[in-house]
């Protein structure tokens, strides 16, 4: 599974959000829903670390050690990026391109809190239909903190490691701005 598959839902929400108006969508795409809260999308540009760590992994062919080994994986990995000025002024359909399957079956924001439903189908990553995202979280224009529980289906894999069927994952993301982006280095 690919580490994109299982964040990317989480993030795309966080980009819709925002403290200022209230949004609500029911059925309406990424790009509706970017363009409901475009005003409101101002993470402040600078250095950001996000961190990601699976929680839980199950499903009737997930053998143990494979889910221990997807938590392994994922557990305290931190990243740092820059966020420049100019993509913090994108709205989420630019800067999460890969969402072009999906819709937001509810979405809400709004106050500092986030929660929505998204579905995707036939995305890169999931061959074998559907992904349901369920999240919900807090968010500032300098932190975020999101809990998610997504559902795909999963092919078997190769040699029998697993029968394939329902995967669930949780898998909570944390954000924080911490400080100014690093200068170009010289050279």
């Amino acid at each position: 599974m690919k580490r994109l598959t299982i964040i990317l839902p989480a993030i795309a929400m966080l980009a819709a959000c925002n403290s200022n108006p209230t949004v609500k969508a029911e059925n309406a795409s990424v790009a509706d829903v970017a363009e409901a809260t475009k005003n409101a999308v101002k993470l402040e540009p600078g250095k950001w670390e996000t961190a990601v760590e699976i929680l839980s992994v199950d499903g009737p062919g997930v053998p143990p050690e494979m889910a221990t080994a997807m938590k392994q994986q994922m557990k305290a990995q931190k990243v740092e990026t820059c966020l420049t000025p100019e993509q913090a002024e994108k709205p989420p359909q630019d800067m999460f391109g890969a969402a072009k399957n999906c819709t937001y079956e509810k979405f809400e924001m709004g106050g500092g809190k986030m929660s929505g439903t998204l579905v995707c189908k036939g995305a890169p990553g999931m061959p074998a239909g559907e992904m349901r995202a369920s999240m919900s979280g807090n968010f500032a224009s300098t932190s975020y903190d999101i809990t998610s529980e997504s559902t795909m289906n999963m092919p078997a894999a190769p040699g029998g490691a697993a029968t394939g069927g329902k995967v669930t994952t949780k898998t909570h993301v944390t954000g924080k701005r911490i400080g100014a982006c690093d200068a170009p280095k010289a050279g």
